[in-house]
């Protein structure tokens, strides 16, 4: 790879920008604005339940967002999440940002965006990033530091070569990510038309369903490989989990749970985030570990628990004005159409089904993206050309394809 190194300002097609701010009492009105939650929950910022922001004719000129857009992080709570580096990609609306990211408009003519993207990922982009963060109460980087950064500018060719070779594994991975969504939306219409199918109006409690399993585990005493599971990585509204994290990241009392138990965030329950587990490891004491009393209703028991009318009782029921919490107590009792034993066991056959062909593609998921990131490392570092990371992409589709 050619590494001549230029000023990042050089590749601008326009000033760096600061994004707008609007305190909570103002939101609610406008543009849909990229809060930091958001930036950090996605390295790529598409559509996500944005608050708005009420921007004024003057800011809609300067502060919305465009396809290729980069978004570094101007401040963190953390030394590892400042100065880290998402791309905007489209939208059906327009978006905005808010001021604790910085935007960064590369001129396409001469710098891929997607290049610098995962330039920024890469082992060498972040050391680079780590010579401007500045640590006091907070870690954070100034719009200054970072437009003077030497960054590499090969030629674009060069620069599209290596973006769509890393493209490539990312595209299979959102591929993969989309048939984890349409296999939720299946096994939710299927419990709609098992449920809806019966005559008398039977229904049963969710205790008779599931447990809740409160196995505190202390992180001293596990593997540093084990699962973790905190609500960061339970998605909204979805029955799998397509990311998990490691166990040695955390310090504090957890919960164990065991492969195809069911998690349920119980924090701000509205926010529906209930998933089946592929094998065990510990969890956030905010989610409630539930494991089916019979195995052979597992997946009605995970579809039950993820209906919207069980989500909208825990919410009602939950306890706390900023931090609300559901409780077990409350859900216990709630009760859920029972097409009876036949067709719940049946529906969870389909379900078991779903489950295996999802967990499937969560662990090819999970092998493209250490291969993306391997092939990045070594990239950037220059111990890889671009022809032999090209042939070791085709070979892996190959084998994912034969």
């Amino acid at each position: 790879m050619t590494n001549s190194m230029v000023r990042f300002e050089e590749l601008f097609a326009a000033p760096l920008k600061n994004g707008v701010s609007y305190p909570s009492r103002l939101r609610g009105s406008g543009i849909p604005m990229v809060n930091m939650g958001e930036f950090f929950s996605n390295d790529r910022i598409t559509e996500d339940d944005y608050e708005l922001a009420p921007l004024t004719p003057a800011e809609k000129s300067t502060s919305l967002l465009a396809v290729g857009d980069l978004l570094f992080a101007r401040q963190s709570l953390s030394f590892e999440g400042a100065g880290r580096c998402a791309i905007v990609g489209p939208a059906t609306y327009e978006r905005t940002w808010e001021s604790h990211l910085i935007r960064v408009r590369l001129n396409s003519e001469i710098a891929s965006p997607l290049y610098y993207f995962y330039y920024f990922r890469s082992l060498v982009g972040r050391r680079a990033i780590e010579t401007i963060i500045q640590q006091v109460a907070a870690a954070g980087i100034r719009g200054s530091d970072l437009k003077n950064l030497k960054v590499p500018c090969p030629p674009l060719t060069e620069q599209q070569s290596i973006a769509a070779i890393l493209g490539q594994l990312d595209k299979k991975i959102e591929l993969n990510a989309s048939l984890l969504e349409k296999a939720d939306s299946l096994i939710r219409l299927e419990f709609e038309r098992t449920c809806t199918g019966q005559t008398d109006n039977t229904t049963v409690p969710l205790g008779d369903l599931v447990l809740n399993i409160r196995e505190a585990v202390n992180p001293r005493d596990l593997k540093k490989e084990s699962l973790y599971i905190g609500l960061e990585h339970l998605p909204r509204r979805l029955v799998w989990l397509p990311r998990t994290g490691l166990a040695s990241s955390v310090t504090s009392m957890k919960l164990g749970f065991r492969a195809n138990d069911i998690l349920f965030g119980k924090l701000r329950p509205y926010f529906h985030k209930v998933a089946t587990t592929s094998a065990e490891g510990v969890c956030s004491t905010d989610i409630l570990v539930l494991r089916p009393r019979d195995h052979d209703l597992a997946g009605f028991a995970l579809a039950a628990l993820s209906n919207d009318l069980v989500i909208a009782h825990a919410t009602s029921t939950s306890e706390g004005t900023r931090m609300p919490r559901a409780k077990w107590d409350d859900l216990e009792h709630f009760r859920v159409p029972w097409p009876g034993l036949d067709q719940a066991r049946s529906f969870s056959q389909l379900a078991q089904g779903i489950t295996e062909y999802v967990h499937s593609l969560t662990a090819e998921s999970a092998l493209l993206a250490d291969l993306r990131d391997l092939v990045l490392q070594e990239l950037f570092a220059g111990r890889l050309q671009v022809s032999e990371a090209g042939q070791e992409v085709r070979l892996v589709f190959d084998l994912i394809d034969s």
